[in-house]
């Protein structure tokens, strides 16, 4: 592995600037019902991600970069029905956990995630107004976890204003699990990571913190899930994993699956799952589903072009 190029602050700035629904369900082995249960040997959870693509507080929103040409992703009402029910099957599958990407603010979050049913952990970064994306994590109140939130991950972000990681520890009984979600530089999918390229060589410096921050976890012996908008064909069939990780991940969706979302309209998911046994464990999926929009292309924008991915794991 080639040495990783130094990154003056000029650069990764100028690499940042440059840079209802219908279940399509991928069933990987018996399918337990909503809620799973502890296994008798570990850990059970589910985790979904959803990018939901510049989604504002719905105060301000065309100020937001993303609508600043034609305020092409300013909600209406029946947006905020067809977003909601995307929720509401989160809800009826038992997710335990959702990772959010590019969201405003918290307020923005609880336009989707009441705090009735939902406990909120949103990113600290304070970004430029106009370029307020934001990751976060939603635990579900009712899967009975007990939350530990940790400091987000900022190292992949030199200046504090790039997208950071939220991450916690649930708890619950004898069940433990760390959970991380990503909003990954943009502009890099699939070619090499020592290209050249500085959002290639922005999103390989990003790629070595993870790896760090996996081999702590790795020492504390801990089941690791790290869900999010990765930019990066991380399943395309033939796709060579980078040296993001500390041990091979199992990866949702699986290694050559196609999108369904949008009919099919990119041809390689950017969005991942992944999760990572302590040593000595294993790790399987008992689930997978892709939440397709049953709306027409034109909703598009207001809906998003994500759709969320939920997948249930079993650590053992």
């Amino acid at each position: 592995m080639k040495p990783l190029p130094e990154f003056p602050i000029r650069r990764i700035r100028a690499a940042i600037a440059s840079a209802s629904v219908v279940a399509a369900v991928a069933w990987l082995a018996a399918v337990p019902a909503p809620g799973p249960a502890a296994s008798a040997d570990g850990t059970t959870v589910t985790v979904a991600t959803w990018n939901i693509a510049w989604f504002g507080d719905g105060v301000d929103d065309g100020i937001l970069t993303g609508n600043r040409r034609g305020g092409r992703h300013i909600r209406d009402r029946e947006h905020l029905s067809r977003l909601r029910a995307i929720v509401a099957r989160l809800d009826a599958l038992g997710t335990d956990v959702v990772g959010l990407q590019e969201i405003e603010n918290e307020a923005a979050a609880r336009r989707l995630f009441p705090a009735s049913d939902w406990d909120l952990h949103v990113s600290t970064r304070n970004p430029d107004p106009a370029w307020s994306q934001r990751t976060a994590l939603a635990v579900r109140r009712g899967a009975g976890w007990s939350v530990e939130r940790h400091p987000d991950i900022v190292e992949w972000s030199p200046q504090g204003r790039d997208r950071h990681g939220v991450n916690l520890t649930l708890r619950r009984g004898s069940e433990r699990v760390r959970i991380l979600t990503v909003h990954f530089e943009s502009g890099c999918p699939g070619e090499p990571l020592d290209s050249g390229r500085r959002d290639c060589g922005f999103l390989r410096m990003q790629g070595a913190v993870l790896k760090g921050w996996l081999h702590d976890r790795r020492r504390e012996e801990t089941p690791v899930v790290v869900a999010g908008d990765w930019n990066r064909f991380l399943s395309r069939r033939g796709e060579r994993l980078p040296p993001w990780f500390a041990a091979d991940p199992l990866i949702l969706p699986s290694p050559g699956s196609s999108p369904g979302c949008w009919s099919g309209r990119f041809p390689n998911y950017v969005d991942h799952i992944l999760a990572f046994a302590p040593e000595g464990g294993r790790v399987t999926a008992t689930r997978f589903e892709e939440l397709l929009f049953d709306a027409p292309p034109a909703m598009r924008d207001g809906l998003s072009d994500h759709c969320a991915l939920v997948g249930t794991f079993a650590f053992g």
